[in-house]
């Protein structure tokens, strides 16, 4: 039996069956006098697909069939000496191991005995807890935008305070599959995010269920719980769904404290349809009872906005003229210095001063160049609420009146085909596509120039989740699933202003033009330790980036029936790759102050500063390569299910994992070691990589 184990553990490399969302049926066959019956054999037919799984009796009179496909069945029971047993509509749900015992009678086999039936809702085989949603419902509830894992917020067990948790674990532990292939996004690996996470068609999913505790070893990934997600199956009927649930914008109502008229556009379509049904192919090919298809489509299309109101420099502001009714009067930082000074606080002698533009006035001759040509440019949008507005240190505030502008648009595809090439052999293959195009947010209302605004810069992202499972049923009491799936997520920033040379096209002399320079405004105007940019600009400027994760899984899991024990056995291997590139700022970041009394709070404006030009301080960034780690993980399990009585079984289980360091595809990683000795400039080995394939991808 060992060897047996080994071979089979090394040949067939084997995992987590019933993270695929199968169910498993299990029972005991006894005559009218409680005695067992061993050697009957057991029919289970799903009466959508014919699909026909067999098992039998072991000495015991236990049987054991696993792999079964949510759905309703038909149990078939005979043995020599007795009348047949139908149990019709049995419906299995996922991930399930009902028990379902059954007495026959004396007659001929010839004779039947109808029994009709569901499972018992009591799962008393396992101690696994958790609940499951069918299909039928999730597709009549309200589900958050109509992605997958939003389901889990009907689930009990579950809070949404500060992301999804499950038992109250952290957020990052829940584990996520799709037909039992994970579909998180590699590496990162959260959940709650609405592009990080494979979420597919959910009127196309058969069942959901959320594993919470006592989970056996077979499970892995999922320390703080189990999402799994089962797609449906095509059946020997064609049939199809469609719907859109549509949001009219004058159905919506404005908060009680919203003055202002909502005139942006508005549109909200979540628009769902799927398809199915035999490969029938007139004269070429009839699938009925052995190959189905289904296709899955589903579109979130959003366009939105909100009326906003928001500052923007005043024409006297971009004017230089900074009189704000007395407000911080600003300092001309050419005129710094330390030495005797009236303008010294009481009790000290010397100090740093600045003069004071007169009329808080800057000359039009003082303006920077640089930022003379970036102005040109009409960058902002022009105050259209004066009447509201009012003066704040800064300048003017709630001077613009503007709607946002946002579009989002996520289109997934699925599709599947269902073979059974006899009752010991079947198969089934799943491809998903998620396809996200959106802006980074909404439009920046204050922002006229569209190529300026970091906002609008479109972040397409890619995702595809496929897998292959085969299952064989050697004999009765020996049965294995092997699986291949393949997940993969790819996001990408790339602005339009890359390459273009806008620092030397705005007068920055020296720098790079790689990317459009940041202009900052300091905080702290003294220290200028952190800065944001003007007028709601994000800090990280119009850099690119690039994510790409990808996991290559192959699991195999094996069941073996032993007299009392149902032995399973199973084996994973995950190759995972990553490929970041991160943001970078070559052209520099550029963060503007001196135009304060040193150290004298209430003076000084950012704004006037980016008109001289007053940098107090740059820092150009560069990415000099991509980060590509590549790791293996692997995972071994072995599970006994062990009945002792025929009213108390033991579930004993032991589950190693392993996951190897990670080393990057080109041997580019370094680490500090203090006993190495320092080499000189001229002793450093150039890069292996050449520039042209920094961007490239996995």
């Amino acid at each position: 039996m060992l060897r047996l184990f080994l071979t089979l553990l090394v040949v067939l490399s084997a995992v987590l069956a019933q993270t695929t969302g199968t169910a498993t049926l299990v029972g005991t066959i006894t005559d009218n006098t409680g005695a067992t019956v061993p050697g009957a054999t057991l029919n289970i037919v799903n009466v959508e697909t014919q699909f026909v799984h067999k098992g039998q009796t072991g000495p015991e009179g236990n049987y054991y069939i696993p792999n079964l496909n949510p759905g309703t069945y038909r149990l078939t029971v005979e043995a020599s000496g007795f009348k047949r047993h139908v149990h019709e509509g049995l419906i299995l749900r996922t991930s399930e191991q009902p028990r379902i015992d059954i007495q026959l009678e004396v007659g001929a086999v010839t004779e039947s005995v109808n029994v009709s039936g569901t499972a018992p809702l009591l799962e008393t085989e396992t101690t696994s807890t958790g609940q499951i949603l069918e299909g039928d419902t999730i597709v009549k509830i309200p589900v958050l935008q109509k992605y997958a894992f939003r389901i889990m917020l009907y689930l009990p067990s579950t809070s949404n305070i500060n992301g999804q948790h499950v038992v109250g674990q952290r957020e990052r532990a829940i584990g996520y599959t799709i037909d039992g292939v994970g579909g998180k996004e590699p590496v990162r690996s959260m959940i709650g995010s609405t592009n990080q996470v494979t979420s597919t068609t959910i009127d196309a999913l058969e069942e959901v269920k959320l594993f919470t505790t006592g989970m056996p070893a077979e499970f892995g990934h999922s320390a703080g719980g189990l999402l799994s997600t089962v797609f449906k199956s095509g059946t020997n009927s064609f049939h199809g769904s469609a719907e859109d649930r549509y949001i009219n914008k004058v159905l919506i109502h404005r908060t009680y404290l919203e003055q202002l008229p909502r005139n942006n556009p508005f549109t909200y379509h979540e628009l769902s349809g799927t398809a199915s049904g035999p490969v029938y192919i007139p004269k070429v090919y009839d699938g009925r009872n052995k190959t189905f298809w289904l296709f899955g489509y589903q579109r979130h299309h959003e366009k939105g906005g909100e009326t906003a109101t928001l500052a923007v420099p005043s024409p006297e502001m971009l004017a230089g003229n900074f009189n704000f009714g007395g407000l911080n009067p600003i300092y001309d930082p050419a005129t710094t210095t330390f030495g005797p000074s009236s303008q010294c606080a009481a009790g000290v002698s010397e100090c740093w001063t600045r003069q004071p533009f007169a009329n808080n006035q800057i000359p039009r001759n003082r303006f920077d160049p640089a930022v003379v040509n970036f102005l040109g440019r009409n960058p902002y949008t022009p105050e259209n609420n004066t009447d509201r507005a009012f003066n704040a240190a800064s300048g003017p505030t709630n001077n613009l009146i503007s709607p946002t502008n946002y579009r989002s648009y996520r289109t997934r595809f699925d599709a599947k085909i269902d073979q059974q090439f006899s009752s010991n052999h079947k198969m089934f293959g799943r491809y998903s596509q998620v396809r996200h195009r959106s802006w980074r947010d909404r439009y920046s209302p204050e922002i006229a120039w569209q190529e300026y605004d970091w906002r609008a810069v479109p972040i397409p992202i890619d995702q595809r989740n496929v897998v292959l499972s085969d299952t064989i049923t050697f004999s009765p009491t020996m049965i294995n699933e092997a699986r291949l799936g393949y997940n993969r997520r790819r996001g990408t920033v790339f602005p339009s202003t890359l390459n273009q040379g806008w620092a030397g096209q705005l007068g920055i002399p020296n720098v790079s033009g790689a990317t459009f320079p940041n202009f900052q405004a300091c905080n702290n105007q003294s220290t200028c330790t952190d800065g944001t940019t003007f007028f709601r600009q994000d800090n990280s400027g119009l850099s690119a980036s690039q994510e790409v994760g990808e996991d290559f899984t192959f699991q195999d899991n094996i069941t073996k029936i032993v007299k009392r024990h149902t032995l399973k056995f199973g084996y994973e291997t995950i190759r995972t790759r990553y490929n970041s590139l991160v943001p970078s700022l070559p052209s520099g970041s550029y963060r503007f102050g001196g135009t304060d009394f040193p150290f004298r709070p209430n003076t000084g404006v950012q704004f006037a500063a980016f008109l001289l030009g007053s940098v107090s301080n740059a820092q150009y960034t560069q990415a000099v390569t991509t980060w590509l780690p590549r790791w293996w993980s692997h995972a071994l399990y072995f599970q006994d299910d062990f009945k002792i009585l025929r009213n108390v079984t033991l579930n004993l289980g032991l589950r190693w994992s392993y996951e190897t360091p990670f080393s990057t595809k080109y041997g580019l990683q370094s680490q500090f070691d203090p006993m190495s000795p320092i080499r000189s400039p001229d002793e450093w080995e150039p890069s292996p990589i050449p520039r042209a394939l920094w961007l490239r991808r996995i």
